[in-house]
């Protein structure tokens, strides 16, 4: 991956080459933004810069729009970055265990080719719960294990064999079970000479402070509306949606891509949301308890993915309300009455308690604990909270 293949990300671009090229180069870093603005992406094109034998400088006139530096794309280190298969390139990344298989020995080497591919079939903009999609059909949850950790303080510790650095991509460091962030966090402390470690995530709040404190922090933006109209544009027509798409994709190239896709899974989390939302006012425990149950069947990842869903067409509707702001796709569930009336039940009085019920509920959620009872309790305390308007 070369930079000139990243969507938009010049300023930040350009402040990594300039550090590369200066020497200081920090042994643990953390790229943290939505898998959407292109954080892997950019962080394979970090590493074949790094390790480029021919890098490319150019004189512009227009450095938050052009790229300063670049790697050649063309010699043996750069070919085989690409090709994600250099020698000094080593990988982690979340697995899930398919039904039969073991636990035990299950790890992320194992299935590199598989995401090799979906690596190039996607240009590195995917996110986790499409990778386990590809990786595992039982709908389970994905994590880097003791066994990744074990593989990572070994492959850390030899010398490199073809460049100058060895470069460790960590994606989706938050889904380290306790046990292997401990284990990893040594290699972060005291790595070897000219190892550079490279985390990737969507959400720094699920991973060890030990582990945070020890990487420099990389804030990866959002991608400007311009840059994204224009990259959509190139794979689809969207003629006459330019505003429409910017709005709902949030500088997020993924879910812009899925927002012009008609099999886009949030059309079904709206009819849930606002089955869900009609069942806390009336608060009738038979078809709330139902359901609730028809959550259960859903994958773990599913169930955040749909918290995350109502938590942002709440955070839509207090706009409307509060400040006249009017994000369309947030605030358009398919029922033109329940769009009419629901955004005036969200106010200064409840959004800041719902807020933080979201995100209780969706860290219980990543922790494992008890969906039937999280879902409820969740219920519970919307239902009193939606009555405060």
């Amino acid at each position: 991956m070369q930079f000139k293949d990243i969507i938009g990300q010049r300023v930040l671009i350009n402040q990594i080459t300039q550090i590369i090229d200066s020497g200081r180069i920090p042994h643990s870093q953390l790229l943290l933004g939505s898998n959407g603005y292109g954080t892997l992406a950019l962080a394979l094109a970090y590493a074949q810069y790094l390790n480029c034998e021919h890098r490319q400088h150019y004189a512009v006139s227009d450095p938050e729009h052009e790229l300063i530096a670049d790697s050649c794309g063309e010699c043996p280190s750069c070919k085989k970055m690409q090709a994600l298969v250099h020698a000094d390139l080593h990988l982690v990344f979340p697995t899930a265990v398919p039904k039969g298989s073991s636990a035990e020995k299950m790890c992320a080497k194992m299935y590199m080719e598989e995401f090799i591919t979906h690596a190039a079939k996607t240009h590195l903009y995917t996110t986790y719960e499409d990778w386990i999609a590809v990786q595992c059909s039982d709908k389970k949850q994905g994590i880097i294990r003791e066994t990744d950790a074990a593989n990572i303080v070994q492959t850390l510790s030899m010398t490199t064999y073809e460049s100058k650095y060895k470069v460790l991509v960590i994606w989706m460091p938050e889904k380290m079970n306790p046990a292997a962030a401990n284990e990893v966090l040594k290699t972060l402390e005291e790595p070897t000479k000219n190892t550079v470690i490279l985390m990737v995530s969507d959400n720094s709040d699920n991973m060890l402070s030990t582990i945070l404190s020890r990487a420099q922090l990389i804030r990866v933006p959002r991608i400007a509306d311009e840059d994204l109209i224009k990259a959509v544009a190139s794979k689809i027509d969207i003629a006459g949606q330019e505003q429409a798409l910017a709005s709902a994709a949030e500088g997020d190239y993924i879910r812009a891509i899925k927002y012009m896709d008609d099999s886009n899974v949030e059309r079904k989390y709206a009819g849930m949301f606002v089955e869900w939302m009609r069942k806390l006012f009336k608060l009738n425990m038979v078809p709330l308890a139902a359901w609730v149950d028809s959550i259960h069947s859903m994958s773990r990842d599913e169930q955040t993915q749909f918290l995350r869903y109502a938590q942002d067409a709440i955070r839509a509707c207090f706009l409307k309300t509060a400040a006249g702001i009017v994000l369309a796709h947030r605030i358009q569930f398919g029922d033109a009455k329940f769009d009419d009336r629901f955004p005036y039940m969200i106010s200064p009085n409840n959004i800041e308690n719902i807020n933080a019920a979201f995100d209780e509920a969706i860290m219980a959620i990543n922790r494992n604990g008890y969906d039937k009872l999280v879902f409820m309790r969740l219920s519970f305390v919307l239902s009193s909270l939606l009555k405060k308007a």
